[in-house]
């Protein structure tokens, strides 16, 4: 069944729903389910299907903890969120304002699968850097503002802003450096108020930068960045919900260098495609299981692949499928644990200007062009604690049954930057 999902249908859904264990959670929560975030509904929903944000609204949100699994960068994601409906039942709208960290290589922060959601400039796959390690540098994120609204008891839209900067000025040295990135975007939900509930989203990006130093100037912007998605929560059964869900993204880059026999002139261009089936079902009142195929393709080239700049004219990474398995059980009315594990089944392929292929699946040794396969296989582990108006989930390192209790596993290794690795935390009012 569909859990606690948009207000435009809480009425006809909610005797469907008194059995169900209310989901207030956020990113580590969806981390620890494998990153199936698009086949679930809670709050972490509201940062990729803004039109949601009506169906979680007067909370605090709060998280801390590590993106990418470094140890160095632990607490190097951070952020604050308050959302308010304003008028009785939200008449006026639900409002969102969140104040983050890092927001372009930690994508959109509480994104729940941000596989397909990193198109900063620089970003380029791991083939090299034209403009010397310039503009792959993060902006910070300067603000993040959202708002839904209720358009009847069917549907709802919601739109979302935000923006990340920096820049640097250097008089001694005459350097001056900037980026920027901006994002818009729009969602729309809809439900029949029976058994379907659609969601679909639409994004644009823009971004730019410069940096010289008196002599030398390089340029970048964006021609093209835009993120269109869907997904379908379909009631098959009374316990059983399908999920489709498609995304198509892409971004294009253009680079100008003076004077340009400094480092050819060049660019980027990514290209995302996601398909997934979602199984969602209710095991029994305390147990969910989530169960999703995914067929994944993601493209890089250099917008002009013949320079010298370009090495390799093209990489395309294919997933075909990738497996995501998860559980959630609800142990005590204040205690839930959750597992999961995701299989990736596919490969690498890097296409040189002459034709030439090299071509990897998860387990081959990348070392001949320095490059990594896709991993093969993803373990996660979390839990989640509610007590009173708070709900307070954590995402658990893989080694965390093995840190904890020295004198029952008689290993004591904290290299992996210790027990948890995000917290996640939910304050209703």
């Amino acid at each position: 069944m569909l859990k606690n999902w948009s207000r435009i249908a809480l009425a006809s859904f909610l005797v469907l729903m008194v059995g169900a264990s209310v989901a207030f959670a956020t990113t580590a929560r969806v981390r620890s389910l494998g990153n199936t975030g698009d086949y679930i509904s809670d709050d972490s929903a509201v940062n990729r299907w803004y039109s949601t944000l009506s169906s979680f609204a007067n909370q605090v949100n709060a998280e801390v903890g590590q993106w990418d699994g470094d140890p160095s960068d632990l607490a190097d994601t951070r952020g604050l969120g308050w959302t308010h409906a304003c008028g009785e039942d939200g008449k006026w709208g639900t409002y969102r304002i969140s104040l983050n960290e890092n927001a372009l290589d930690h994508p959109g922060f509480w994104i729940g699968n941000p596989f397909y959601q990193d198109h900063s400039p620089g970003d380029d796959g791991g083939l090299g850097d034209p403009t010397g390690g310039a503009y792959d540098d993060t902006p910070i994120n300067k603000w993040d503002l959202a708002g839904a609204w209720d358009l009847g008891e069917a549907a709802s839209l919601g739109v979302a802003i935000t923006q990340s900067k920096w820049s640097l000025e250097d008089t001694a040295n005459d350097i001056e450096a900037d980026n920027s990135w901006i994002t818009i975007g729009a969602g729309f939900s809809w439900t029949n108020a029976d058994n379907l509930v659609l969601d679909a989203a639409l994004n644009f990006g823009n971004a730019g930068g410069t940096i010289t130093d008196g002599t030398n100037e390089a340029k970048w912007d964006s021609k093209t960045a835009f993120d269109i998605l869907a997904r379908l929560f379909y009631d098959w059964k009374d316990d059983v919900t399908l999920v489709p869900v498609a995304e198509y993204t892409t971004s294009e880059y253009s680079l100008e260098v003076s004077p340009v026999a400094l480092t050819p002139p060049n660019g980027e261009k990514l290209t995302d495609f996601l398909f997934g089936l979602g199984l969602n079902m209710d095991v029994n009142e305390d147990n969910m299981l989530v169960f999703a195929l995914e067929f994944m393709r993601r493209k890089y080239e250099f917008a002009n692949p013949d320079t010298v700049a370009a090495n390799y004219a093209s990489t395309t990474w294919n997933y075909t499928p990738t497996v995501r398995l998860a559980l959630e059980s609800h142990i005590t009315t204040w205690f839930t644990t959750r597992i999961a594990a995701v299989k990736y089944l596919g490969n690498v392929t890097d296409e040189s200007n002459g034709g030439d292929k090299l071509k990897l699946t998860p387990g081959a040794p990348g070392f001949l062009l320095g490059i990594t396969p896709p991993s093969g296989f993803d373990w996660f582990l979390g839990c989640g604690f509610t007590i009173a108006e708070w709900t307070v989930d954590l995402e658990l390192n893989h080694e965390t049954p093995f840190n904890i209790g020295y004198w029952l596993t008689g290993y004591s290794n904290y290299d992996a930057g210790g027990p948890v690795g995000r917290i996640s935390a939910v304050y209703n009012y």
